[in-house]
């Protein structure tokens, strides 16, 4: 049965940004939507994180339908957390994935250091997930572009390039993404 989850980031702001409207989305396709909540800032660890995934893990909630949606620090997560426990997903959308903090914020660089997936982590990820599409754009203020594109590239995936749309979090203003709607029911 399809199912989506939606990951936020490191403050967790994916739940006033475009998380309602894909949730509400997935109400009208008649999809389940899970938005787990996670420790933010300087409380997320990917130890904690994973506590909080197992739950829906132990409930048999992941299938070869589900769709993984993972904004910013949880593009880091999810690699991580689905090789670890092997988890066959249908598509991993990544919206603002990076691979290296370019932030130059201390706090910040701090819990990415805490999210480190590695090579084999990109590898299973690519191996376990059918399609893996990766959404950026091209004035990110945590990333530049060229950074997103190298995590696009590193987990194989179909890149989405909306233009003007920032690292697509409160900053950004981002309320709505049809482009994640559209993957949805084409999956």
């Amino acid at each position: 049965m399809k199912n989506v989850f939606v990951i936020h980031g490191y403050n967790g702001d994916t739940t006033e940004t475009f998380g309602p409207y894909i949730k509400k989305e997935c109400e009208k396709l008649k999809v389940s939507c899970f938005f787990p909540t996670f420790p933010i800032r300087e409380e997320a660890s990917f130890e904690n994180w994973a506590g909080k995934m197992d739950q829906f893990l132990n409930e048999q909630a992941f299938n070869e339908e589900t769709i993984v949606i993972a904004h910013s620090l949880g593009t880091r997560f999810w690699p991580m957390y689905a090789s670890l426990k092997h988890i066959k997903i249908h598509t991993f959308i990544s919206v603002a994935g990076f691979l290296q903090d370019h932030s130059g914020r201390e706090d910040l660089g701090k819990v990415v250091q805490k999210f480190a997936p590695t090579q084999e982590d990109f590898d299973n990820l690519i191996h376990l997930t059918q399609n893996r599409y990766a959404i950026y754009s091209d004035n990110d203020h945590l990333n530049p572009q060229e950074e997103l594109e190298m995590y696009a590239e590193k987990i194989q995936a179909q890149k989405v390039f909306i233009k003007g749309m920032g690292h697509f979090g409160r900053k950004s203003g981002v309320k709505e993404l049809p482009e994640i709607v559209k993957i949805i029911e084409e999956s």
